[in-house]
């Protein structure tokens, strides 16, 4: 006889607590401690409760009809049960309280599920408000970027008998399901095992009551390179080994004589046009800058990879003269250093110091402070109280000219010209990497309050880069939809800006980054409380020097954009009725004068194929992660997921199955009301808008990926309060931080992928018009960088 059930108490808690300890030897002792407080009574009741919850049950659990879901079978232990998601989610749960024993504490706990008609009953609560109280499951399509079905020929649609011998000689049947010359792909029995790389023989059978040809009788050996299974049934995928002249001959000539008759498998085509196709939407709104390096020993700088979002990078690195210093920043001691480790991630701290009218850069990275700990205080607290102040992630892995190679059965687009001079510009290609700003807004609360300035800061001078030699690398436009309506031209001048503080008649003094005819950007040393939408007014002392016949003061411009600690303007100029902008009649005319001059913005030599090339070589490994927001009916949602070969930390959250092509985002996006917030801030977002950081902070159990908590940054209510979350957190489990930066989309480049599409529409129009939809509903794009490290480094918590 089973005994009743206590009533729920508030000692529920405590009873799962206890439940896995049951069966050890100390349980007694961990008992009488976790129940201090309670009378023996209390006690005894409590011990009769677990030993009742915890007693092996035999009822078979049917929640068909009972609940507000689709049941299925659930097989455990020899039992079949009838189970939807949510109740098969309690059921693993469960299990893990009754160290994997089904008990009447399991069969109990699945009767009373959220979304049991008879709780929501006894809840009134209806089926349709139970479902939006449930955490919606959010499934994105998953897509490995830089990956391509390789394929140089096509492949038709063909099912017809085979005969297949092992080395053996022992036969089976199969049946083709496609094929080209070089390949086929059968459909064999489940039961049956191959390994890749086992060899077979042939003969077929379904072909010779059609065609009379030895080839097909006499047997031709195969290779296997791969299997693929989905639910009970089983396909493998060989290649042919040395095949004869006849052999290459018949097949060909018979794929092109049915080539009406059969379709054509356009499985890998389609896949391309969706890997290039969210390729195009995340390389031009990348924040990172991508890096392209030559040399074996000590990589120098060849190129860097210039898209919409990363200009600020760029800008950083300019002198007073407009020259570039990012080079410098990968100087031969530290690449040295990085070689040694072939592929990883490194923190490097920077700023810059003015002295005698000139700009001076240092940067210290997180390995050379930790050779030189006597520095690393006194570097960290000097550089993060300058306004320069910024916190770069830099990633490295190997790369080869040959990454750059796509294999695909349509005929390639360039001229064996352009292909030999993309070959010769990446000759010598050794490593790839990708440079993320990940620098923390709130300096004065983090690194000032954690790293008091003491020492002399003279003792800094070993990290000057200035003193390194500086190597000239070629800065290329990743080509894309031009959605500007204007060039915009980099360099350096004084700029100040006049009034900055209410009720002050002083100026504020920066340099510009780039102009055009009707707008510009300036960088500033201190940070100004304008808003977007404000006028400023302002005086270009340097270039007024150089004409006399425009007044280049108080020059009226509208803030359109800044960024979030205030020191980076986008301005347009603000026009006044009858009168032409004086500020923009001179740019007219200094553009117009100089157009040889003045480097466009990206600059870059334009060799056809060579943003391409650059692209296909950083997508293959993708440091980052991107989520994809699309328009659907009513609202805005993550559909979509991309990775690549280089493992990130956010693949924990991320649940990319590779082999279903899919990301379980559901607990994620459920956090916080994360989906909903995501949507919200992209709706108010411009294409041209600089990116939307978001900081979210994860915690993820040490002995598994189950996420345990998510918290934004921006939701808790002072830092302090967010430093000792991350303290905490770091004693429950794994904490990571990631920097989410939100990027409103254009259209799609669908020239860069129009061959592809007119040839799925050949074949199968209904697939390429699916495809159009799919990137036309894409609405933002999510860049996800991981910065645990800097956030430990901001609370100096690295040691804990």
């Amino acid at each position: 006889m089973i005994p009743s059930p206590m009533p729920e108490t508030k000692h529920h808690a405590l009873i799962e607590r206890l439940l896995p300890v049951m069966e050890s030897s100390d349980f007694n002792q961990v008992f009488k401690r976790a129940t201090e407080g309670l009378s023996n009574n209390e006690r005894f009741l409590l011990k009769m409760e677990m030993k009742r919850l915890a007693t092996p049950c035999q009822r078979l659990v049917d929640l068909r009809g009972k609940v507000d879901g689709e049941c299925k079978e659930f097989h455990y232990q020899g039992k079949t049960h009838f189970l939807d998601d949510i109740a098969i989610k309690v059921f693993k749960q469960q299990l893990k309280l009754y160290n994997q024993q089904y008990t009447l504490g399991i069969f109990e706990k699945l009767q009373h599920t959220e979304n049991n008609f008879k709780v929501m009953q006894k809840k009134n609560i209806s089926p349709q408000e139970a479902a939006a109280r449930r955490p919606k499951k959010v499934i994105a399509r998953a897509v490995r970027l830089g990956h391509y079905i390789g394929r140089s020929e096509e492949r038709m649609h063909l099912t017809a008998p085979l005969r297949i011998a092992d080395v053996n000689g022992k036969l089976f049947d199969a049946r083709t399901s496609n094929m080209s010359v070089s390949g086929i792909r059968i459909k064999v029995d489940e039961k049956r095992t191959f390994e890749v790389g086992e060899h077979y023989f042939i003969y077929f059978t379904g072909l010779e009551k059609e065609f009379v040809n030895r080839v097909l009788s006499a047997g031709t050996e195969y290779r296997v390179v791969g299997i693929d299974r989905k639910k009970q049934q089983q396909w493998v995928r060989l290649v042919v080994v040395d095949p004869g002249e006849e052999f290459n001959q018949f097949f060909k000539n018979f794929l092109r004589s049915y080539r009406g008759r059969y379709r054509v498998d356009v499985d890998n085509i389609t896949a391309a046009v969706i890997t290039k196709g969210y390729e195009q939407y995340l390389m031009p709104r990348l924040s990172s800058v991508p890096l392209y390096f030559s040399g074996t020993n000590s990589p120098s700088l060849r190129y860097a990879l210039a898209t919409q979002n990363n200009g600020d990078i760029f800008s950083y690195w300019r002198d007073e003269s407009n020259q570039s210093h990012l080079s410098q920043l990968f100087h031969s001691p530290r690449m040295l250093r990085y070689m040694q480790r072939e592929q990883g991630e490194s923190l490097i701290y920077c700023f810059t110091h003015t002295a005698n009218n000139k700009l001076f850069f240092y940067s210290a990275s997180s390995e050379e402070l930790a050779e030189h700990p006597e520095l690393r205080e006194l570097y960290l607290a000097y550089g993060c109280r300058k306004p320069s102040w910024k916190v770069f992630k830099f990633q490295f892995f190997p790369a080869t000219a040959g990454d750059a190679e796509v294999s695909s059965p349509l005929p390639k687009k360039d001229s064996p010209i352009e292909r030999e001079r993309v070959a010769k510009a990446l000759n010598g290609l050794s490593m790839v990497g990708l440079l993320s700003d990940v620098t923390n807004q709130q300096v004065e609360q983090t690194y000032q309050h954690s790293y008091p300035l003491q020492g002399n800061p003279n003792k800094l001078s070993l990290f000057n880069q200035s003193k390194q030699k500086q190597g000239q690398f070629e800065q290329v436009n990743y080509k894309y939809l031009q959605l500007r309506k204007e060039n915009r031209y980099q360099h350096r001048s004084l700029v100040e800006v006049e009034n900055a503080a209410p009720n002050d008649a002083g100026v504020e003094t920066g340099w510009t980054a780039d102009f055009s005819v009707s707008g510009m950007k300036i960088e500033l040393e201190t940070p100004l409380s304008y808003e977007i939408g404000d006028t400023l007014y302002l005086a270009l002392p340097q270039l007024q020097k150089l004409v006399k016949n425009f007044s280049l003061s108080h020059l009226p411009y509208q803030v359109t954009n800044c960024n979030n600690s205030k020191t980076v303007y986008n301005l347009k100029v603000v026009e006044s009725k009858g009168n032409a902008h004086e500020g923009s009649r001179f740019f007219q005319q200094l553009i117009s004068n100089n157009l040889d001059k003045l480097p466009a913005l990206p600059e870059g030599k334009a060799i056809a194929g060579l943003s391409d090339a650059l692209r296909q070589i950083l997508c293959a490994p993708l440091f980052c992660r991107a989520m994809f927001i699309h328009k659907v009916p009513g609202s805005l949602e993550v559909k979509c997921v991309t990775y690549g070969a280089f493992a990130q930390d956010s693949d924990k959250w991320l649940n990319i199955d590779s082999s279903k092509h899919s990301a379980d985002l559901s607990q994620f996006l459920s956090s916080e009301n994360l989906a909903s917030f995501l949507a919200t801030q992209l709706r108010s977002h411009k294409p041209s808008d600089n990116p939307e950081n978001i900081e979210v902070i994860t915690v993820t159990a040490k002995d598994s990926d189950k996420l345990l908590a998510v918290r934004c940054s921006g939701n808790f209510e002072s830092i302090q309060q967010l430093r000792n979350f991350v303290q905490l957190s770091a004693g429950r489990g794994q904490v990571n931080a990631f920097n989410l930066q939100l990027s409103r989309v254009g259209r799609p480049d669908t020239e860069y992928i129009q061959r592809e599409l007119d040839y799925i529409s050949h074949y199968a129009i209904h697939r390429a018009k699916q495809l159009e939809d799919e990137l036309w509903s894409v609405a933002g794009v999510i860049e996800v960088t991981d910065v645990t490290e800097e956030l430990m480094q901001r609370f100096n918590l690295s040691a804990a």
